[in-house]
C-alpha cells in the first residue's frame, strides 16, 4: 500500500493511531473476532501479511457501538438533516472569508436549520452515483451516497485532490451490497469463469485471488466483456469458516441468499463498476496531516478528502484522519471568535433549498438519473479514453445546465434526491477533468491513450478549484517528504495493457 503516490511518512505515523481507535472501539463495544481476549489478525487481497481485525456482527453492530460511544460523550447529534451548502464570512461562494457553519433541511419534515459554527469538520464520506440500479455496472451500497460534502467544498472554493485515483470497485452482480473480498478471499474464495475455470491465471497466477484490486476489477470487467460470467465460489470455504462469515459479513451473504442463490453449489456472479462513479479509496478535499482544507475553518476527514495521500479510504485511514482534523478544529475553536452569518447568504440558500419543490414537475429525477447512468456505462466505461471523456464532459454539462437546473421534487424525500444528484454531477465534473488532465495510467485508473506507469512525469498530484463559475486544474509535485523510500524513475506499461499483450500473443 506504499507506492510512489503514498505519504510513506504519513503512514508510519497514522498506525499508533490506529492501534488506539481499535483499543476504543473495543471498549465502546464493537465486536472483533477473538480468541480468548486476544483480536485475530487476518489477510486480505494484495497484502503480504495478516494486516486485518475482523468484526463479527458486521458493519451496523459497529455503527451503533459507536454512535452509542460518541452519544455517551455528550456530543449533540442531530439526524436525517441533509445538508446543501456551506456558509461563509463574506456571504461568497467561493469565499475570500472562511467557513463558518452550514445549512440545510430535515429530510422528513422539509424544516430548515442553519448551522452556525467556528469551526466545520467535513466528513461525509467518498463521491458516488446515487441510487444505481440493480444490473448496472454503477457501483453498490450505500446507495444514498452522492458526495454532497465534496461538492460543498467544491463550491465554497477549497481545492480539491486525488480525484482522478480515488478508485472503483466490484461488487456481486445485480446486488446492491459490498464485495466481502477482504473476508472472502483469505477464506478460500475463488473467482471462475462459467466452465468453472480459475480465469486469474491468465492475469497473475502468482497471486491469484490475492492480486491487486486494480488488476481484479480488469480481469473481471474483461471476463465479462467475453461472455464468460466471471463468479465467485464459494464452495471450498470450509463450514466453520462459512459459519464465521455469516457473522463477520453478515448482509453480504444474506444478499446471495436472497438472489436464491445455493452458495454452498453455485457460484455467484460479479460485476466491475465503471470509473467516475465511487471516491472510495479517497477522493476530495485537499488537506494538510492534521486535517485542514485550503479554506480557514473548514476540516475535514476520511474518504471526502485525499486523505492527505495515505494509501486509501480503508476505515483505519479514514478514523485516523478524522482524529487529525476534531484535534486540529478543537485547537483552532479556542483561538477564534464567531463571525456573524451573513443574512442575505442565508436567505438565497433557503431559497435554493426549496427551488425544486417550486418548479413545474416537467422534469422529473427518474428519466434524468437514467440518462445520467447510461452516459457513464458507454462513454466513461473502465478502461478510459480521451475521445470518449471529452464526450461524457460535454454531454454531462448539456444535462446539467439543460435538465439537472430544473428538476422538480414532490417531496421532501424526493428533494434530498434532487439535490444529491445535483452534488454528484459538481464533483463527476471536476473528476473528468481530472481524468482527462493525468496523462499517465496508475494503479486503477486505466487510459488506454497513456498506458504507461509515469514515474518520471506524474508522481504528482491533480488539483482542481473553483475560480468564479470555472474549474481551474494544475498539478503539483509530491513533497520529497512524502517518501520513506525515494521513488524511482521508472516508466512500464500497466500491468493490464502487459496483460492484454500476453493474452493476445498466447491467442
Amino acid at each position: 500500500g506504499a507506492g510512489p503516490l503514498v505519504n510513506q511518512a504519513l503512514l508510519v505515523k497514522s498506525l499508533p493511531v490506529m492501534y488506539e481507535h481499535l483499543m476504543t472501539m473495543d471498549r465502546w463495544g464493537v465486536k472483533w473476532l477473538k480468541e480468548g481476549k486476544q483480536i485475530v489478525r487476518m489477510g486480505a487481497p494484495g497484502r503480504t501479511f495478516k494486516n486485518g481485525v475482523w468484526m463479527t456482527e458486521g458493519g451496523p453492530q459497529m455503527m451503533m457501538a459507536v454512535r452509542a460511544g460518541v452519544l455517551e460523550s455528550g456530543v449533540e447529534v442531530l439526524n436525517r438533516i441533509a445538508v446543501t451548502q456551506l456558509l461563509t464570512t463574506d456571504g461568497k461562494r467561493p469565499t475570500e472569508g472562511r467557513v463558518i457553519g452550514a445549512i440545510g433541511f430535515h429530510v422528513r419534515t422539509g424544516e430548515i436549520y442553519t448551522i452556525h459554527a467556528k469551526a466545520t469538520i467535513m466528513c461525509t464520506g467518498p463521491y458516488k452515483f446515487p441510487y444505481p440500479w440493480p444490473g448496472s455496472t454503477l457501483g453498490y451500497m450505500p446507495v444514498d451516497l452522492s458526495g454532497d460534502g465534496i461538492a460543498m467544498m467544491l463550491q465554497a472554493g477549497a481545492e480539491l485532490s486525488r480525484l482522478e485515483l480515488g478508485g472503483i470497485n466490484l461488487n456481486p452482480d445485480n446486488l446492491l451490497c459490498a464485495p466481502g473480498l477482504e473476508s472472502l478471499m483469505p477464506s478460500g474464495a475463488k473467482f471462475v469463469e462459467k466452465n468453472g475455470r480459475r480465469f486469474l491465471e491468465d492475469y497473475d497466477p502468482k497471486r491469484m485471488e490475492m492480486t491487486s484490486r486494480a488488476l481484479l476489477y480488469f480481469a473481471i470487467a474483461h471476463q465479462k466483456e467475453l461472455g464468460n460470467v466471471p463468479s465467485m465460489d464459494l464452495r471450498d470455504i470450509p463450514l466453520e469458516r462459512m459459519e464465521l462469515l455469516k457473522k463477520a459479513i453478515p448482509i453480504v451473504i444474506s444478499s446471495y441468499e436472497g438472489l436464491g442463490l445455493d452458495i454452498t453449489k453455485e457460484a455467484v456472479p460479479y460485476s466491475y463498476q465503471v470509473a467516475g462513479t465511487a471516491g472510495i479509496f479517497g477522493a476530495g478535499a485537499r488537506v494538510t496531516e492534521k486535517g485542514e482544507t485550503t479554506i480557514p475553518g473548514l476540516f475535514a476527514g476520511g474518504t471526502c478528502t485525499d486523505l492527505a495521500y495515505l494509501p486509501g479510504g480503508h476505515l483505519p485511514f479514514c478514523s485516523v484522519t478524522g482524529h487529525w482534523a476534531g484535534e486540529t478544529a478543537g485547537d483552532y475553536v479556542k483561538r477564534t471568535a464567531l463571525k456573524p452569518l451573513v443574512a442575505k447568504q442565508v436567505a438565497q440558500a433557503v431559497s435554493d433549498i426549496e427551488a425544486p419543490l417550486r418548479r413545474p414537475d416537467d422534469v422529473r429525477y427518474a428519466p434524468v438519473h437514467r440518462r445520467l447512468g447510461e452516459l457513464l456505462m458507454e462513454k466513461v466505461g473502465l478502461v478510459l479514453r480521451a475521445d470518449r471523456l471529452q464526450t461524457a464532459l460535454e454531454k454531462l454539462l448539456e444535462l446539467r445546465e439543460n435538465e439537472i437546473s430544473r428538476l422538480h421534487a414532490h417531496d421532501t424525500h424526493d428533494l434530498a434526491k434532487v439535490w444529491g444528484l445535483t452534488h454528484y454531477t459538481q464533483v463527476l465534473e471536476a473528476t473528468l477533468r481530472a481524468y482527462l488532465y493525468r496523462t499517465e495510467s496508475r494503479v486503477a485508473f486505466i487510459r488506454e491513450d497513456y498506458p504507461v506507469i509515469d514515474n518520471v512525469n506524474w508522481v504528482k498530484m491533480v488539483v482542481v478549484q473553483k475560480k468564479g463559475e470555472n474549474l481551474n486544474l494544475w498539478d503539483e509535485l509530491l513533497p520529497e517528504s512524502f517518501h520513506v523510500v525515494p521513488v524511482r524513475p521508472t516508466q512500464h506499461k500497466h500491468l493490464v495493457f502487459r496483460q492484454k499483450e500476453t493474452s493476445h500473443a498466447a491467442r
